[in-house]
């Protein structure tokens, strides 16, 4: 009798083997920065442009894609997982999309060149509140956000929601969603920066 089951729980782990090996492996998604033109009318500026702190809440950091499936409940979909973390992917491409719409490079922190003292960097402070998508495909974005003159005050927080629509519930459309209330973020916090000069 003990053989028996010592086989049977064998057949079972091989045929549980076999059918996890028979499972497609998640889709990969990646943020993208969009084609976006440059702000008409901005005056030039010589100091840098920094993406310095961006804050994004503990359940949007997790890889797999997100939806939110009631007021207090979301879902994350294992079968379509963000290619690198969104903690990393979220600043770098903000920052791309801020030098396409500023027509000028704006970098990272990380990557930030030295400070200089007669021409202070202007500093982007982001907190996110919500990024997700819901069950219909509809991708949210709250979020605040400063700049901040190195070495001066605090400027007034601005506040904004952004929304765009996937044309399907299908991960890559869902993610493409994703990079454009990104986008939409950059020109209102870019507009921003140009009321703040």
């Amino acid at each position: 009798m003990r053989y028996k089951t010592l086989g049977l729980v064998t057949l079972l782990s091989a045929l549980l083997l076999a059918c996890a090996s028979d499972a497609p492996a998640p889709r990969s998604l990646v943020l993208q920065a969009q084609a976006l033109q440059a702000l008409p009318g901005l005056p030039s500026m010589s100091a840098s442009v920094v993406v310095d702190r961006v804050i994004l809440p503990d359940y949007v950091k997790r890889n797999p894609l997100l939806e939110r499936i009631a007021p207090g409940e979301l879902n994350y979909r294992d079968s379509a997982r963000w290619a690198e973390p969104l903690g990393e992917a979220l600043p770098r491409v903000l920052a791309d999309d801020l030098s396409a719409l500023l027509g000028r490079s704006v970098t990272l922190t990380k990557l930030r060149p030295q400070a200089n003292a007669a021409d202070p960097a202007w500093l982007l402070w982001l907190d996110v509140r919500r990024l997700e998508a819901d069950a219909q495909g509809q991708v949210l974005l709250e979020a605040h956000w400063s700049w901040l003159r190195e070495g001066q005050g605090e400027k007034p927080w601005q506040h904004g929601v952004f929304q765009a629509q996937a044309s399907s519930r299908d991960p890559e459309r869902v993610a493409q969603a994703h990079s454009q209330v990104l986008a939409d973020l950059a020109r209102a916090v870019a507009g921003g920066l140009r009321q703040g000069q």
